[in-house]
């Protein structure tokens, strides 16, 4: 932002440097001329190539570019659409498939399906339907000519803001032919990645442009801090993964633009309130997409996790991110994520690497600002997606790594170039690194050309992957070979179901452990979301309800529900009778599904108990109480609850009171520390004195 001078006060004016541009040398500093011939950041001498190639250079490379990634993702156009999510975004949306209509520009507005709030987005994919319909071809291309924008706009910017050209050119070229950024391009319905990532480059050649021509408090051009404003909006409306950009600002503030140095504690101040639009802009997308997310059900999805399940990870995914940065293979397009710790010693080593390389960073902050710009870069960005805030079910997502990977290449391309024993060949060895991910990438491509193809892969590279059996059952059925679908559907439903019995057994667990009662319905709960139709988990979930106070209504509704996904469980029919028999206005339903229960298991005798309980309380029917607690004695002659009651309901009838001792007597055998069974006897014989 421009600033008023101070009285009297004499402006920083920014050093040039005397290399010619375009040279690879350091980064332009605001500080005096002996710092730009000293340290880390001298300008190194220009190579004969440099000097041959300084005027045209640039261009020459931008357009090699272009035209190496265009080229590359080219064949993804001859690929069809994917069963995960392109039917739901592209195929079978009728606003999508409208094209650009009022009504339909209306509901990209509007609407929050599939939990997100992207109409740019939905605009972009109407577009496509408007030129090319639904031949797929047509959406390949448009996201493959977006990646390659991008890739060149990423040189752009860093030859802008570093005024190199060669760093610039690896950054960007490691960016563009990199294979985790396959799915972000040859997925349609990931549009909103290359989309957004066009808008956020717009956002930093405009940012770059305004923090290299003004500085605190010197005035300059406000048209560039205007369109950065307007890039960053539109980027939100393509996906909010944006709201991390206001920190990327701050970054480039401090390297490679330098605004930071020598500057005033007050002059750093108005760099910081320069930011705060960019902030407000961030903030009001976050609270829209939360909202939007938790209204779709998206952050407590299906597998919901404990916050030391998100924090685990959280490390974890990071330094995933990182490895297969480094080493780009079995790559999926989906990583299941079942809530299951890792090892102890994996979060250790994890949360160890991470603090030792910021530790590092930071201390090289000022020889090697590059490295702390580049790593920050790369954690922050990622903030959004590691699943801190839980969306979804996967650790990880290639898609997600689409930006924050520039951070990372940024610091390597640095390290190497500014590395004595690489400088002689950096270059190469930059660009041997290029053409390998050139040719993985290629390969990893392959994979996208159908859903068959990819969920067999992302099978072959993952385990117990229901979403990729599940989208290969539905490819099968698309293909008309329905017994391969029903086989991957049956897959599909045994990994769910496994995964529900572990939380429903794990609640069984904590049930059974005092005090730990709220522990165990969550885990019910979660064993319910996998799998609603848990007959089994519905009924746990009742008897752990039931014994909360104040949930009795919750409990007798998680036993309808285990009742009506399964009529025929006894145990379910006997828990809602006995929970219904508490309330005073269900007698009748009650006695019903106790009947039902003593119908289904006939030599149950907890049911003909619960029964005469319930027949019991009504003294019109407490002979018929008797019968029931007779009949499961016979059933098992030592239970001692039938015959306790039993006792209590002969005790009544003064021709029975030998019998109703006797019960008792039994009861007592049975249970010698019961105080219910030793006052009730202790009162029969004191009044047959």
């Amino acid at each position: 932002m421009a600033h008023r001078r101070p009285t009297g006060a004499t402006p920083p004016e920014r050093t040039r440097r005397t290399a010619r541009p375009g040279s690879d040398d350091g980064p332009p500093t605001f500080g005096s001329a002996r710092e730009d011939q000293t340290g880390a950041n001298a300008v190194p001498a220009l190579s004969d190539e440099d000097r041959a190639l300084t005027g045209r250079r640039p261009f020459a490379l931008g357009a090699l570019l272009l035209l190496l990634v265009a080229g590359l993702f080219l064949p993804a156009v001859r690929h069809d659409f994917i069963t995960y999510d392109d039917m739901a975004y592209v195929i079978t949306n009728r606003h999508v498939t409208g094209g650009l209509t009022w009504e339909n520009l209306q509901w990209a507005w509007q609407s929050s399906e599939h939990s997100n709030w992207h109409p740019l987005t939905w605009m972009s994919h109407m577009l496509d339907c408007q030129l090319f319909g639904l031949r797929p071809w047509g959406h390949h291309l448009t996201s493959v000519l977006l990646h390659a924008v991008n890739t060149l706009l990423l040189f752009v910017v860093l030859r802008q803001a570093t005024k190199t050209v060669w760093r610039s050119f690896f950054v960007a070229a490691l960016f563009g032919l990199h294979p985790l950024h396959v799915e972000s391009v040859a997925w349609v319905a990931e549009r909103k990645d290359v989309l957004s990532t066009f808008f956020e480059m717009l956002t930093l050649w405009a940012y770059v442009h305004w923090g290299d021509r003004t500085t605190p408090p010197r005035r300059g051009p406000f048209v560039f801090y205007g369109l950065a404003l307007v890039a960053l909006a539109a980027g939100l409306t393509a996906k909010p993964m944006l709201v991390t950009v206001p920190g990327v600002l701050l970054l480039l503030d401090f390297w490679p633009l330098n605004r930071w140095a020598g500057a005033s504690s007050s002059q750093r101040g108005w760099l910081l309130v320069e930011k705060l639009p960019f902030f407000a802009l961030a903030a009001a997308s976050s609270a829209v997409t939360y909202r939007v997310q938790q209204h779709g059900g998206a952050v407590q999805a299906i597998m919901d996790f404990s916050l030391p399940q998100r924090l685990t990870n959280a490390l974890v995914a990071y330094c995933q991110y990182l490895g297969k940065c480094f080493l780009p293979v079995r790559l999926a397009v989906l990583y299941p994520n079942f809530g299951e710790l890792p090892p102890w010693w994996q979060t250790l080593l994890a949360g160890g690497l991470l603090a030792g390389v910021t530790a590092a960073v930071f201390a090289w902050r000022r020889s090697r600002p590059q490295l702390v710009v580049g790593w920050l870069w790369f954690l922050g960005t990622l903030v959004p997606v590691i699943g801190l805030v839980q969306v979804g079910g996967q650790t990880m997502a290639d898609r997600y790594s689409y930006v924050p990977l520039i951070g990372i290449f940024l610091a390597a391309t640095w390290t190497l170039a500014d590395a004595r024993w690489c400088r002689p060949h950096w270059r190469t060895v930059l660009a041997v690194a290029v053409l390998v991910c050139g040719g993985l990438t290629s390969r990893q491509l392959g994979f996208w050309r159908d859903s068959e193809t990819l969920f067999r892969h992302a099978l072959a590279v993952t385990e117990k992957n229901w979403m990729a059996h599940f989208n290969l059952s539905a490819a099968y059925d698309q293909l008309s070979r329905p017994a391969e679908a029903k086989a991957e559907f049956d897959q599909t439903i045994g990994i769910i179901a496994a995964v529900a019995e572990r939380h429903d057994q794990r609640g069984q667990e904590l049930a059974r452990i005092p005090g730990r009662l709220p522990e165990a319905i969550a885990e019910f709960e979660k064993a319910l979301r996998i799998k609603g139709d848990n007959a089994v988990a519905h009924n746990h979930l009742g008897l752990a309800l039931q014994q909360t106070p104040g949930r009795l209504s919750d409990a007798i509704a998680a036993f309808r529900a285990a009742v009506k996904y399964q009529p025929d469980f006894p145990e379910a029919h006997c828990n809602l009778g006995r929970a219904l028999a508490r309330l005073p206005d269900h007698p009748a339903e009650a006695l019903t599904e106790l009947r039902l229960a003593a119908w289904l298991k006939p030599d149950w005798p907890e049911a003909r108990c619960a029964l005469g309980a319930a027949l019991a309380s009504d003294p019109g029917r407490r002979s018929a109480a008797i019968f029931e607690y007779e009949a499961a004695l016979r059933l098992a002659p030592g239970h001692c609850g039938a015959h306790l009651e039993l006792g209590r309901l002969l005790a009544e009838i003064p021709a029975r009171k030998a019998e109703a001792i006797g019960h008792v007597e039994s009861a007592l055998r049975g249970q010698p520390d019961s105080p219910d069974a030793r006052a009730l006897l202790d009162r029969l014989r004191a009044a047959g004195r």
